[in-house]
């Protein structure tokens, strides 16, 4: 079936013994790292997440599925596939097991970055991956992060880079490249060290979020105008525990004459007061596919950059302070989250703006959308009643 042409198949029911017996007879031989002229990186694990999200044997029945997948690609397509683990457990700091040793040893692609699975940590390993793919794939040109359950088609996606580099090669684009879809977020809490929680839309431009930004230095307003006649106003100490309730209330009750401000969700409300007045909207690129050029991956993941100043930053925030305290107990109302922030890649976007910042927004960063429900599918597309390839 041509599982990267470029239009819908229909797939027919075919005895599953077969198909794949065919694919390990055809399996591509796996890309040398220094021939890879990209390295995509694919988020997974070998140990229960501590939110128990996802477990083990799931997450390795998700590695088989991918491997499954990227074995139709046809040779050429030059990208290196790496699974990236965490090297140990979040409590004990336990080795990886012995299982996941034995299936490195029959398929040799996962690699195992040296930080401990936490719920905190998801986008750290993404700094890993950076750093350890700049050392070990010398030819990649473009280092890519995609999620486990994605449908990559990679002679697609390895032309498409290709496409980008003859861009930069003459001078129509940045050698600094934030390829993914882009996205945009309305803000930063500073104190939180979490993106703003509200959707500003699909669109690739700022327009949605800078809507949503003007909304938002409203309703601030209006609480910190409430605030200066209020000196009782209660405070919070974590989402929905002890005082957040109370100041929940008051929020809720101060905005509520205002259009606009009324229902706005929890983790926004307490944001609003501590929105960083220098970030504005800012871009990012969604999973479950993004990365960057090779120029760019080398100033984010440089050390004391701001992935470093991020991670000093996060240990200091009240939550994982607690999470500390308690023994790496995660707070209740964390939990829900299978990571901390939740939006990571919006986290991964806020560093590479943190980039441009420091250098006085005179680093060039070229921004390389793949078009919302055109080439980025986040879900199933059917043609003609029937499953498309068009879909992630």
């Amino acid at each position: 079936r041509a599982l990267h042409g470029d239009r819908g198949c229909t797939l027919s029911v075919v005895d599953e013994t077969r198909v794949r017996a065919r694919l390990a007879a055809t399996m591509a031989v796996p890309v040398a790292p220094d021939q890879a002229v990209i390295a995509l990186g694919v988020m997974s694990t070998v140990v229960a997440f501590e939110s128990g999200r996802a477990t083990s044997s799931k997450m390795g029945l998700m590695r088989e599925r991918v491997r499954e997948a990227m074995s139709t690609a046809s040779p050429g397509h030059g990208i290196a596939t790496r699974f990236l683990l965490a090297q140990r457990n979040s409590k004990d700091a336990s080795a990886v097991d012995a299982a996941a040793l034995a299936e490195n040893a029959t398929h040799g692609d996962l690699l195992f970055v040296d930080m401990p699975e936490r719920f905190y940590l998801c986008v750290w390993k993404k700094v890993l991956w950076y750093r350890h793919a700049l050392r070990h794939f010398p030819a990649a040109g473009f280092i890519l992060i995609a999620d486990p359950d994605a449908f990559i088609q990679l002679n697609h996606l390895s032309e498409d880079l290709r496409s980008v580099q003859r861009l930069i090669d003459r001078g129509a684009a940045s050698a600094h490249v934030h390829y993914g879809l882009v996205l945009w977020k309305a803000f930063y809490n500073a104190v939180s060290e979490e993106p703003a929680v509200d959707f500003s839309g699909w669109l690739c431009d700022d327009s949605g979020a800078l809507r949503l930004r003007r909304r938002f230095e409203r309703c601030r307003d209006v609480l910190r105008n409430a605030s200066a006649t209020a000196p009782e106003r209660p405070e919070w100490l974590l989402p929905g525990k002890g005082a957040d309730s109370a100041y929940d209330a008051w929020a809720e009750a101060t905005l509520q004459p205002l259009k606009g401000c009324k229902g706005l969700q929890r983790g926004t409300r307490r944001a609003l007061e501590r929105m960083e007045a220098s970030s504005g909207p800012y871009p990012f690129t969604s999973g479950p596919l993004f990365g960057l050029s090779r120029p760019l991956a080398e100033l984010l993941a440089a050390p004391g950059g701001p992935a470093d100043e991020w991670r000093r930053r996060i240990e200091r925030t009240q939550p994982l302070r607690m999470y500390f305290s308690r023994g790496f107990r995660i707070p209740f109302t964390l939990r829900s989250a299978a990571c901390y922030p939740a939006s990571f890649d919006a986290t991964h976007g806020r560093w590479v703006w943190e980039l441009a910042r420091a250098s006085g927004f005179a680093l060039d960063v070229t921004l390389v959308n793949t078009p919302f429900m055109v080439q980025h599918h986040p879900w199933l597309s059917f043609r003609h009643g029937a499953f498309s390839n068009a879909s992630l």
